[in-house]
């Protein structure tokens, strides 16, 4: 902030949409309301909470650690409130917000917050995706932490830090797991829960979809991974609409997969996918199998096979090194080695040419004639060559995924549909998962003592991911229907930008008070458009 005794420039940028999309979702009023009254604070947790989110979704060097520096020459007051000031979002107000947070129930916090959020913004929702990433934290954590959850009765129970498996390729450090499940309309998350570090997703996942059930209004189809996939969970979702991955171990999978069908039975599915549709019981649950064959997928694969071949001839040209070493005690000796390391490599097989007679005898130099020698060994003549049956075996399959789903009503739910909500887990969940660990957001690993604080730091990143998706959902849908466009990088207009990029656009915008009286400076026609567009006119002056 530049100041003198009659005029005060501030840094707004992007951050009036963002605290114009948490105003119009009641973000501060709902969290509040469940929080509980909080007298002797001068910033109530909502605020607080509403501040983090701010500096979370500022895309500066500035991480969520170094609250009280971000807020530096930004205008609190007309972002947070009247007389909400910098020095009151210092890092123990932080501190305190996170305890409240903890105290009030993570889970059920985001979980009203979200419910809100859907009221304001009313979105389709066709099917819920439910996944799971892990974030590595720094720092020693005692016996509290690793050991063994201790029921404090009606107290919250705290995750444990711990070392499992990590995707954050860290299995050095220990770690906690985020929990989401996310709707297929812009990956808007609905529910956020955090998990030990060593949690087991088959265990957990459906678990916690059957926990929040009537919260979550489940209606719709929930879409979950491969490693949920089993009888257990199968009699688990019972009453659920469900789509899951089968995994390629189970023989019945395989036999499906590497089989061959008429090219009449398959099915065509989305462009570059076909499929073939076949009616099974697994755990004593009826259900429909899709294999699912993609010409993207299957490239890459053949490519991949390739580059397997081509690194398992020089194997088989070690393993010919070894055998033609040797000195056999007879033919069949050669033969029966043979075979045995022929059936070991994946793509090549040994060809048997002959053998080569090695005669040993007592003594140097040439036998008398008519001496027999002492003993006869056989040295196999062998090449090494492409086994095409094995290729061929190895190539079916290729680009074949299955896929599962209790709707047995085609009509309800097409084979094509079902493809298209399983690869939807890929935009929404997952998107969400690489956004929470885009270095710009600075929260992909966490440095708080208390693992009470890093679940309600984990629901703060949450919240941010919703007030992201949420606002960038809205922005798409409003410009298209008002038939009005934003420009992209290369200045072309489109009417599907991301939240980033516009929030890139109004880097310069500065609000500036003049004498008392606020201006805000750099304003462009299209500043103006998705200001009005997603309803947070206010913030930048324009009602």
């Amino acid at each position: 902030m530049e100041t003198n005794a009659d005029l005060q420039v501030y840094d707004l940028a992007h951050l009036g949409l963002v605290a114009g999309i948490m105003d119009r979702m009641k973000l501060v009023e709902t969290v509040d309301h469940q929080v509980g009254p909080r007298p002797n604070e001068k910033v109530s947790t909502g605020v607080a909470l509403k501040a983090a989110v701010l500096n979370a979704l500022g895309f500066v060097s500035s991480p969520l650690y170094l609250f009280s520096h971000f807020f530096q020459g930004k205008p609190t007051e007309l972002l947070l409130g009247p007389g909400v000031t910098p020095e009151f979002l210092n890092d123990d107000r932080m501190g305190r917000m996170l305890d409240d947070l903890f105290e009030a129930g993570v889970t059920e916090v985001f979980l009203g917050i979200a419910q809100a959020a859907r009221k304001a913004f009313p979105f389709p929702v066709q099917a819920l995706h439910v996944d799971s990433t892990s974030f590595h934290v720094h720092g020693v954590y005692g016996s509290g932490e690793e050991g063994q959850t201790v029921d404090a009765g009606d107290e919250p129970l705290a995750i444990r830090l711990t070392h499992g498996y990590s995707r954050d390729h860290r299995p050095d450090l220990k770690q906690w797991v985020m929990n989401l499940v996310c709707a297929d309309s812009g990956g808007i998350p609905l529910l956020y829960a955090p998990g030990d570090g060593n949690q087991s997703d088959r265990a957990e996942l459906v678990g916690l979809v059957r926990r929040y059930r009537e919260s979550l209004n489940l209606g719709e189809v929930v879409v979950l991974d491969g490693a949920s996939y089993s009888q257990e969970n199968l009699w688990a979702l019972e009453g659920f609409g469900w789509i899951l991955r089968v995994p390629a171990s189970l023989k019945e999978a395989q036999q499906l997969q590497q089989g061959e069908a008429p090219a009449e039975a398959w099915l065509p599915l989305l462009p570059g996918y076909r499929g073939l549709e076949v009616e099974r019981e697994y755990g004593g649950v009826r259900q429909r199998w899709l294999l699912v064959e993609s010409e993207e997928r299957a490239r890459l694969a053949e490519e991949e096979l390739k580059r397997r071949v081509a690194r398992a001839e020089g194997e088989a040209q070690k393993v010919l090194g070894k055998l033609t070493a040797r000195s056999f005690a007879c033919e069949a000796d050669l033969r029966g080695a043979l075979a045995e390391a022929s059936a070991r490599l994946p793509f090549h097989r040994l060809v048997y040419l002959g053998v080569k007679e090695e005669r040993k005898r007592g003594r140097v130099g040439r036998p008398p004639k008519g001496e027999p020698p002492l003993a006869v060994g056989y040295r196999p003549l062998v090449r090494v060559e492409l086994d095409q049956g094995k290729l061929e075996r190895a190539r079916q399959g290729l680009g074949r995924f299955l896929l599962a789903t209790n709707v047995l009503d085609t009509l309800r739910l097409p084979a094509a549909e079902v493809l298209r909500r399983y690869k939807g887990q890929a935009r929404t969940v997952e998107r969400g998962f690489r956004f929470l660990k885009d270095p710009l957001f600075f929260a992909s690993s966490t440095f708080l003592k208390r693992a009470e604080r890093v679940m309600s730091l984990g629901m703060v990143m949450a919240v941010a991911l919703l007030v992201y998706t949420l606002g960038e959902w809205e922005l798409r849908r409003k410009l298209l229907e008002n038939q009005a466009s934003l420009p992209d990088q290369k200045g072309k207009p489109t009417q599907r930008p991301t939240l980033r990029w516009v929030f890139q656009l109004f880097l310069w915008v500065r609000l500036v008070v003049l004498e008392g009286r606020p201006r805000v400076l750099n304003l462009t026609p299209h500043h103006e458009t998705a200001a009005r567009l997603l309803g947070v006119e206010r913030y930048y002056l324009l009602e």
